[in-house]
């Protein structure tokens, strides 16, 4: 019977024990894996900035590009309108006199 007793005793400490580390390793897989969210999430916020700054770097390339187009198609019209004032200046200033002094 002290047999019986003793073995039900060791019975519910070993079930005890089992429970106590099956409540110690969830927790530690709960922190564990909070551990893990927050490394993957500074990971993948770590990858988008970096991938943001490339694609910056991308924009500002091709603005910078697109710049340089632009201006120098304006600089083109310029000396078009430069040279057409230098030809046909003279002419445009002895037109004006003559028609005002005609008024």
């Amino acid at each position: 019977m002290q047999d019986t007793i003793r073995r039900i005793l060791e019975m519910d400490e070993q079930a005890r024990q089992l429970t106590e580390d099956a409540s110690s390793m969830r927790v530690q897989a709960e922190v564990s894996i909070e551990d893990r969210k927050r490394t993957l999430k500074a990971e993948y916020l770590n990858r988008a900035k970096e991938k943001i700054s490339q694609i910056e770097k991308k924009e500002h390339e091709f603005a910078d590009e697109e710049w340089e187009v632009t201006l120098k198609k304006y600089q083109a019209i310029r000396q078009k309108l430069d040279d057409t004032c230098k030809r046909n200046f003279d002419a445009w200033v002895e037109q004006i006199v003559s028609q005002t002094i005609a008024q």
